[in-house]
């Protein structure tokens, strides 16, 4: 038998490696797991948001998608007793994850409206969006939405792509024997933190605190200084003005997708302003966000007692903006009456004690 030549020896090589990738990539796993997969500090709030949407029967009439500014910001339970005492007994979730970029909030979105109607979504926006994506988009999207993801614009394509197959595998395996990674082969209300889970006093998530209390006020002076620095580095064009729809594609799909997702479900979307300390009293650029009404707080971000660092709220003022907001968001509900307010799920497991091991909730 004549051996094959190099070319032929190296095109089989390639067929067998791309039927190798292609076997990686088509392993089933469970949707469960992928949520939960990720264990890095306050990220594996995504389990959690998991649960929320999809196992906890607990209505959801108020959802809250955004960054650790809404995570650290807004007190869900606060928000609801406030929502009680004038009136609506309305159920909150503060769905939102540590660090910007539009695909996760998409990914966070789609899974709401997949199994939910809410009566009321309320997206975080900032000063300006941002270009980048989330770097655990790949983490949590299915297949199919990791490949017809946009190109242009979308640092992270190629690299999500790369990681396919080998997160398939990971996947596939962590499915068939979840306990040996840690992970929960179903959800169980014993091992859930309970439909109302506040990040604003500490940050926490499976029944582990990841802070100290978040008591802290940073000085005046250096929250000053670090704000100024923050915007004389802020460059809203990397590229020439004409190439913004470009630059900016990421967001601008992602954005549109989640408002037309909205719009089907008839949920009403409320633009929640929510930039760190000292940004301008709007954001730079509303066209993205078709019309949305927009509710700030500016009177309460303009508080320097209220701030833990330059981007994130301290438990006093996470206290104010929760109130405030629930105070704006009430009208929108007919009362419910002087029925007593469910309280949904409540944990089963006390917070365990703080012990320092690196940062968590910082964008």
């Amino acid at each position: 038998m004549k051996p094959l030549s190099l070319p032929r020896l190296f095109l089989a090589g390639l067929a067998a490696m791309a039927a190798t990738l292609g076997a990686m990539v088509a392993l089933p796993h469970s949707a469960y797991i992928r949520w939960q997969s990720t264990q890095t500090e306050a990220y594996a709030r995504l389990g959690w948001i998991y649960e929320r949407i999809h196992a906890d029967p607990t209505p959801i009439d108020i959802a809250f998608i955004g960054t650790s500014h809404t995570m650290n910001g807004i007190n869900g339970p606060l928000l609801q007793q406030t929502l009680a005492a004038h009136g609506r007994c309305l159920k909150v979730a503060n769905l939102a994850i540590p660090q910007y970029g539009r695909n996760l909030h998409w990914a966070i979105a789609q899974e709401l409206f997949a199994a939910r109607r809410p009566r009321l979504l309320v997206l975080e926006i900032m000063e300006n969006e941002s270009r980048k994506a989330h770097p655990l988009f790949y983490r949590v999207a299915s297949t199919q939405d990791l490949v017809t993801a946009p190109v242009i614009g979308n640092q992270n394509y190629l690299a999500d792509l790369i990681r396919l197959p080998w997160r398939q595998t990971v996947l596939a395996a962590q499915s068939l024997a979840p306990a040996e990674f840690g992970l929960k082969p179903r959800w169980t209300p014993a091992l859930y933190d309970g439909s109302d889970v506040d990040n604003t006093t500490v940050i926490n998530v499976n029944a582990q605190t990841l802070t100290p209390p978040r008591t802290r006020t940073l000085p005046p002076n250096q929250l000053q200084r670090q704000a100024a620095a923050k915007m004389a580095e802020k460059n809203l064009h990397m590229l020439p003005r004409r190439f913004a729809a470009q630059e900016y594609a990421l967001p601008n799909h992602y954005v549109g997708d989640i408002l037309a997702m909205a719009n089907k479900a008839g949920t009403p979307v409320l633009l929640l302003y929510l930039p760190g300390y000292g940004r301008p009293a709007q954001p730079f650029d509303m066209r993205l966000y078709g019309g949305k009404p927009m509710l700030t707080v500016n009177d309460l971000l303009a508080k320097t007692g209220n701030w833990y660092d330059v981007e994130h709220l301290n438990a006093t003022g996470a206290a104010q903006v929760s109130q405030a907001v629930a105070a704006a968001i009430a009208p929108r509900f007919s009362p419910t009456g002087p029925r007593p307010c469910s309280n949904g799920l409540a944990p089963t497991r006390a917070l365990a004690p703080f012990r320092h091991v690196g940062q968590a909730g910082a964008d």
